[in-house]
């Protein structure tokens, strides 16, 4: 049989993170709403309409209208690809995900309240089994995530100075995975004595002493571009504070809690292992159940500033704090075999692994430049730059969220009496980066692009 080399094996093995978004700034998007986006991400001291429970939720004390509805569409392009010398490279098929979002705010007095439903993000890479992915063996790759909150949120005017505003959340993510494994990397696994890349356990691996494994398949998807096939979902909370200093300068800053999030489960999942025993080659597949436990989206800090030199024209910038480190340590899934007839006498047995992250913390700048003539006419552009928080040595070409610098542009047009049509587009400047243990080159670029149509009440 065809040896996959130890040193593809291991590589293949390190999940970076089944919750990674294709974000590019870590998991989080470069910016949220066609305004924030347009400007470099910025949006702690802006009108972002409803985007604002994500960027700040004091802002929404910026509406100048009773009410105010927004419908949204996103399109992430990622441009994804995978080489190793001697190996050749692939690209992934992934490159289109959407996400729509919509939102309702209304004023009453020094109040502002609401409703607004956001996909907090999309990701996903597809490898052909046919690439060296695929451990000579045919076996596709590929991941998606899907992220989505569901924010009630309110704000309250306190003077003519200073605004608050908050936000509770409901959240939901849900995964679809299929990912090879040597059975190098499995015994690495296994082995306390190796563990490179992380460690695992469970009456499955004890099964298999005496037997050398030369692969590992798992496999739960369902298609569903919105839901994945293992789901959980939790809570969240955000709260913000924006000071006018005068009409020329502003500043907001805001907190995002972390979430509070099920593990992701699944009953539909598969697991195929081939092994060598003194009796021959033999494979099995095995049908049960799946959990990702404590998947997490992280605690954010932010502050910014909007600053108008002369009439027509404002600078925006925000620099935020994402603590990864505390909620991407480790990717740790479960997987148990059921009763199914198929599985015989394998049934009840298990397979826990722990897969090493240790991502870092991060701090994300952005800075835009928008010039509006007239009220609803607006042209923009702006920066973010972030350093990759994924430390090298545990990239993989599954999960390679590693853009660092972003060009933002986009504008606003009135769209009849009370409405305005918004866009923005975000490139993702191209970042190469190998990982420094097993040599795999990751490449990884993003286009996204997001039109917004906002209906406006009130005089």
């Amino acid at each position: 049989m065809k040896k996959t080399p130890y040193l593809v094996s291991l590589t293949l093995g390190l999940v970076v993170s089944a919750g990674t978004l294709f974000g590019t700034n870590g998991m989080n998007m470069e910016g949220y709403g066609a305004r924030s986006t347009a400007l470099g991400g910025a949006g702690a001291a802006i009108d972002t309409g409803t985007a604002a429970p994500v960027n700040n939720p004091a802002t929404l004390l910026l509406q100048k209208r009773d009410a105010r509805l927004d419908l949204a569409l996103g399109r992430l392009g990622p441009d994804v690809s995978a080489a190793m010398s001697g190996f050749g490279s692939v690209d992934s098929a992934a490159d289109a995900f959407y996400m729509p979002a919509l939102g309702y705010t209304r004023r009453n007095g020094k109040q502002v309240y609401g409703v607004a439903l956001y996909g907090q993000g999309g990701m996903g890479t597809e490898y052909t089994g046919s690439s060296f992915l695929g451990l000579g063996r045919g076996l596709d790759n590929m991941t998606e995530v899907s992220v989505g909150r569901l924010m009630i949120p309110y704000a309250y005017q306190v003077n003519e100075h200073v605004a608050v505003g908050g936000s509770v959340d409901f959240v939901w993510a849900g995964m679809d995975l299929c990912m090879a494994m040597s059975g190098q990397q499995l015994m690495d696994l296994a082995n306390p004595m190796s563990q490179i890349s992380g460690k695992a356990s469970g009456s499955l691996l004890q099964a298999m002493e005496g037997a050398m494994p030369e692969f590992a398949y798992f496999d739960f998807a369902n298609g569903n571009p919105y839901f994945g096939e293992a789901k959980g979902e939790g809570y969240a909370a955000n709260l913000g504070v924006l000071y006018e200093v005068n009409p020329e300068l502003r500043i907001g800053a805001v907190y995002h809690s972390s979430t509070k999030l099920s593990d992701l489960t699944t009953s539909d999942a598969r697991v195929s292992v081939g092994a060598t025993s003194p009796m021959g080659y033999m494979e099995m597949g095995l049908v049960g159940d799946v959990a990702i436990s404590d998947f997490q989206w992280p605690a954010t800090y932010a502050v910014g500033v909007m600053y108008r030199p002369a009439n027509s024209w404002s600078v925006v910038a925000d620099v935020k704090q994402v603590e990864w480190s505390s909620v991407m340590d480790s990717f740790r899934m479960s997987f148990v075999a059921n009763d199914a007839a198929s599985n015989g006498p394998m049934a009840g047995m298990n397979l826990n692994a722990e897969l090493y992250q240790r991502w870092h913390d991060q701090t994300v700048y952005s800075i835009g430049l928008e010039y509006a003539p007239r009220e609803y006419s607006a042209f923009r552009i702006g920066f973010n730059h972030a350093s990759s928080p994924i430390p090298t040595r545990y990239l993989n070409p599954l999960f390679p969220a590693t853009v660092e610098d972003h060009i933002t542009f986009g504008a606003e047009h009135k769209a009849g009496r009370k409405g305005t049509f918004s866009w923005s587009a975000s490139l993702g400047l191209k970042n190469k980066v190998t990982n420094e243990a097993f040599g795999v080159v990751s490449s990884h670029e993003q286009l996204n692009f997001q039109i917004m149509y906002s209906k406006f009440w009130g005089e």
